[in-house]
């Protein structure tokens, strides 16, 4: 999916019982296999937090409930935190938000995300 069109194809409410649905949905038949990451792990570069700030934006305002003033890019990103996948073939990332309704999920692409460093060792 091209980033143009992530807003207009990808928010809409995806049916199925959680996350992993959504995200399959989100990507049609082009995806390939999704692996969960822990949200803990991402790194998300400029672009990306674009991408994710418009999205909440949208999806906020389908509620009625947007204040552009109050919505900071943690809160934006959080509220794509339920659900967060690795689609292996593209090397995308998809997080998605869960709502009592349905959910949402947002496409992004590779290369505006990464995995986070992490300091310290590991045992």
């Amino acid at each position: 999916m091209h980033p143009s069109e992530t807003l207009t194809t990808a928010l809409g409410p995806q049916a199925g019982p959680g996350g992993l649905h959504r995200a399959q949905a989100a990507l049609g038949e082009a995806g390939g296999p999704l692996h969960r990451l822990d949200y803990a792990d991402l790194a998300l570069g400029a672009q990306g937090m674009g991408l994710v700030h418009r999205a909440a934006l949208e999806v906020l305002r389908r509620f009625g409930a947007v204040d552009e003033t109050q919505l900071t890019l943690s809160r934006a990103l959080a509220l794509f935190l339920d659900h967060v996948f690795w689609e292996e073939r593209s090397g995308g990332l998809i997080l998605c938000a869960d709502f009592p309704d349905g959910g949402f999920c947002l496409p992004i692409p590779r290369g505006w995300w990464s995995l986070a460093a992490r300091s310290g060792r590991a045992q």
